[in-house]
């Protein structure tokens, strides 16, 4: 004997017309008519026929046990959906299950089913595209016009509405975070480390924290990590533009790129957080500074990178040691450590050789200009070659994944053709030949190492070339610490070996 499961949806219980009754007896004499056992009635009463299958309890066990029956029966079709897309899935999954739809008005029957399940599923493909290409449109308009496309703003941003729409605007606090971070990072040779560590002291709310606590909901407590942080420097979206994950790609901030318009420009949807050269610079300082396991990396210590052993020329490293509030603190060399060293060991006090070097340097250098590199006579295109040609990068991996000669395919083309033609201008361009030369950034060389931390100071020994090479103790020699021990060189900072007559003149202001 045939069995069916039957269906019955009411959206308000105080239709009498189409009462959870009146339908349950119709289908009941559908199926005696036909010899159909029922194995059970399900009910959806005060649910919406345009509401999603899996939202509705009864439709629920509808599609639980539609392997166990051989026809399902509704009063009439819109009882089942007033979807074309959901009565579209709802065939397909009865049809993959060996169920079959029926209506106990005769609307859909089993002799006609097959004809209305191809139809319904013309008319759902339909309206798929058509919801497609309204939704396309309607971002093609907001692109075109500023507006906020939705979900939340990126960090530095806040959400404001005007003239109708939703749209991007600075968030004075969280910019003001993220611009002296960014300063911090390409010109005060702090890490993003040192960063965080100071942000989460500060008591500088996290990105998710600082959404909440403007928006009047509670906060969690989060910190922030050198993750979140370089997340929120290196994004496209500091520039104002709109972004997506590069073709084929998890999106995560390392893979967003902008979107682009149909002359291969990025979308300006909101106002510049950064601008485009400390951007850029921002992001090769993180890229040149990011290592892998194992690699050599920058910490809180002045000389790291610039002490060296005499024995083996191999880096001092910093073995931090405080016992009852005084530090004891030493630089060692690892390759003299222990009975299978190297050669002797070379250890020496940390905070009397981290004295000795910034009084040398200080002495040779405090009372200099600090000058600062700067491009004259052309403009310097090479950021906007380097996009411009990671751009058409990646439209070129969207393109292959695309149907040839469709509408999607055809834009990505006209974007191709418009960037290669900007990119050919851009080398022009940068074929023109342009100088760059040295200039005061009003601060001396010693206001400078007063203003910045450890790591900063650890940077601004490196760049004036500073080398400190540590000799070992001598055996019978007191165990103190020795000027003696150690020789302190500079090659000078760039400034200097760019211009020779420059480094003749300091050198005699040095003597």
């Amino acid at each position: 004997m045939p069995t069916c499961i039957i269906y019955v949806r009411l959206s308000r219980d105080s239709d009498a017309s189409t009462s959870v009754d009146v339908q349950t007896a119709a289908c009941e004499a559908y199926a005696a008519q036909r010899g159909w056992r029922v194995l059970f009635v399900a009910e959806d009463v005060d649910v919406s026929g345009a509401s999603r299958l899996e939202d509705r309890t009864g439709m629920g066990r509808v599609l639980d046990a539609l392997t166990g029956a051989d026809y399902v029966v509704a009063a009439k079709l819109d009882r089942y959906a007033r979807s074309v897309l959901e009565f579209s899935r709802l065939l397909k999954v009865a049809e993959d299950s060996g169920a079959t739809l029926v209506t106990a008005d005769g609307t859909l029957s089993p002799d006609t089913a097959k004809l209305i399940v191809h139809v319904l599923s013309a008319f759902a493909e339909y309206e798929r595209d058509m919801i497609k290409a309204r939704i396309n449109a309607s971002k093609t308009h907001l692109r075109s016009v500023g507006r906020w496309l939705g979900g939340a703003a990126p960090y530095g941003y806040r959400l404001i509405k005007r003239d109708g729409g939703t749209f991007l605007d600075i968030d004075p606090e969280a910019a003001a975070i993220v611009r002296d971070c960014a300063e911090q990072l390409t010109t005060h040779g702090a890490s993003l480390t040192g960063l965080t560590h100071s942000l989460n002291e500060r008591g500088i709310a996290s990105p998710a924290d600082h959404a909440r606590k403007r928006d009047g909901r509670k906060t969690r407590g989060t910190k922030w990590s050198t993750t979140t942080l370089r997340d929120v420097l290196i994004t496209p979206a500091a520039r104002g533009f709109l972004v997506q994950a590069a073709p084929g790609k998890v999106r995560s901030a390392l893979t967003l790129i902008p979107v682009l318009d149909e002359h291969g420009e990025p979308h300006q949807i909101g106002p510049e957080l950064l601008d485009a050269d400390t951007w850029t610079t921002v992001r090769e300082v993180i890229e040149r500074r990011a290592v892998g396991r194992g690699s050599t990396r920058t910490g809180k210590s002045l000389l790291l990178h610039v002490a060296d052993c005499s024995e083996c020329a191999g880096w001092m490293y910093h073995q931090k040691r405080v016992v009852k509030g005084k530090d004891y603190s030493t630089y060692l060399c690892g390759n003299g450590v222990g009975k299978t060293g190297q050669h002797v060991s070379n250890i020496v006090q940390a905070s009397g050789l981290d004295e000795q070097v910034k009084a040398e340097f200080l002495k040779r250098f405090g009372f200099f200009q600090l000058m600062a590199e700067v491009a004259t006579g052309g403009r310097d295109v090479s950021r906007e070659i380097r996009e411009t040609e990671e751009a058409l990068d990646n439209l070129t991996g969207n393109l292959s994944s695309l149907p040839a000669g469709g509408r999607a395919a055809m834009a990505v083309i006209g974007q191709i053709a418009s960037l290669e033609t900007k990119l050919d201008t851009l080398r022009q361009e940068e074929a023109i030949p342009d100088r760059a030369e040295w200039q005061p950034t009003g601060k001396t060389v010693a206001d400078e190492w007063h203003s910045r931390t450890t790591e900063g100071r650890n940077a601004l020994l490196r760049d004036f070339g500073a080398r400190v090479t540590v000799t070992p103790l001598p055996r019978t020699a007191e165990r103190r610490f020795t000027e003696a021990r150690a020789a302190v060189t500079f090659d000078g900072p760039a400034w200097f070996q760019d211009d020779p007559a420059a480094a003749e003149l300091a050198g005699i202001a040095l003597d």
